[in-house]
């Protein structure tokens, strides 16, 4: 039997404007090679300075306007993938899994801490929550946040779905999967189609507010529909077990252990925050040392991540570092340009794209082209095109990709 706590619990879930908003639910899985969709979002918070990686278009920018590497003589130590350049002194130990996968967009849109909003915020609402709202499929949980993310709780939920905090892996399946004392496994259909009953009763009388009763009805549709979808099967102690013994100064290991958990289980996008605070706040690293450290610091997490993630037959897994703004080489200083690496099954290797707007900070999210275009590149990277994409066309970005 479910208590009227846990069922609200579950309806939670789906975000407050389930009931207060009048939202739409699409339950049709956005699919990329014939593959449902998965997006995992890692803040660099504070700002990091991008020695890792560089978009092409950016490469003949001047010393103040550099996005990628410290010192223009070409002494550092880079390997290149295609268009793209990483440091192997801070990541020379990634694994082929990541190597086959690299990609790069060059952008503007960030020059100091406050313009974390511009990745997460706009009309649309916010990022993870159209992005997740749009993909669709019947998890109860359609994005979620672990750990410390700069900005993303400035963005709106969109469609009934909220960005929810999930602090353990044990419990985000607890609710994912029916486990504990929420719902059992067997009952998931039964209680879905009970609801279905009710609803289909209550639909042949009508109501007095109408507007406001059928966002509820929507909102209990979607938990119904979610409760009659078998969960995935996911082992939390298979899971913890491949990241024991990854430890790191912010904690990404554990952090992508629950998103592991999460994304296998049917969530749609995953917010993790590389660092708490404003970890990569890195100002008089000058020769890089510190930044150097801090993303080799990164690797063990993320390799057994992609290892275990890249290249499935049941998910189509893609991986995008953003920060509220680069920093400029030799001064560490804010800088107007920032390169974003992904990680995807969907990007072609070694791919880089950019669009420049060299006007600086840009105050209003709504009307920076350049954000909006790298908000809709990673909407069609996950498969949303056409009226399915909050941002449109991203035709700036398309040679990124290998599907779609």
């Amino acid at each position: 039997m479910i208590n009227r706590r846990q069922f609200m619990q579950g309806v939670g879930a789906l975000g407050a404007t389930s009931i207060l908003g009048a939202p739409s639910f699409s339950h049709a899985q956005a699919l990329v090679n014939n593959k449902p969709s998965r997006l995992l979002f890692v803040m660099m918070n504070g700002g990091y300075a991008p020695i890792m990686t560089s978009a092409a278009s950016f490469a003949g920018n001047t010393t103040a306007e550099m996005s990628f590497g410290f010192g223009d003589g070409g002494n550092m130590p880079f390997e290149q993938v295609g268009d793209v350049s990483y440091d192997t002194t801070a990541w020379g130990d990634i694994s082929e899994s990541i190597k086959t996968r690299l990609g790069c967009i060059g952008t503007v849109g960030a020059s100091n801490h406050n313009s974390a909003h511009h990745f997460w915020k706009s009309s649309q609402g916010g990022l993870a929550q159209a992005l997740a709202s749009n993909m669709g499929g019947n998890a109860a949980i359609k994005a979620a946040r672990v750990g410390s993310v700069i900005g993303a709780s400035d963005g709106t939920d969109v469609g009934g779905v909220a960005l929810e905090p999930v602090s353990s892996l044990e419990s985000a399946l607890a609710t994912l999967n029916g486990a504990g004392d929420i719902i059992t496994q067997e009952q998931r259909p039964i209680v879905g189609n009970m609801i279905d009953r009710t609803l289909s009763r209550f639909e042949g009388i009508g109501y007095e507010n109408r507007e406001n009763l059928s966002s509820l009805i929507s909102g209990y549709s979607a938990y119904s529909a979610s409760l009659k979808t078998p969960a995935a099967t996911v082992d939390a102690d298979e899971i913890s077990a491949a990241y024991t013994g990854i430890t790191d100064q912010f904690g990404l290991g554990g952090k992508l252990k629950v998103a592991e958990g999460l994304l296998r289980s049917g969530v749609n996008v995953v917010c993790v925050g590389a660092g708490d605070g404003t970890f990569w706040d890195h100002h008089d690293d000058n020769n890089g040392s510190r930044s150097r450290a801090a993303f080799a610091d990164m690797v063990p997490g993320l390799n057994a991540f992609c290892d275990r993630m890249m290249g499935r037959d049941d998910m189509n897994m893609s991986i995008v570092f953003v920060s509220e703004h680069s920093r400029i080489p030799l001064i560490s200083n804010h800088g107007p340009h920032l390169s974003t690496l992904i990680i995807s099954d969907n990007v072609v290797t070694g791919a880089s794209t950019g669009i420049t707007d060299r006007g600086g900070l840009i105050a209003d999210a709504d009307t920076d082209k350049p954000i909006d275009a790298w908000k809709a590149a990673i909407g069609e990277m996950v498969g949303l095109y056409g009226a399915d994409n909050p941002w449109g066309a991203a035709a700036q970005h398309r040679s990124l990709w290998k599907y779609g």
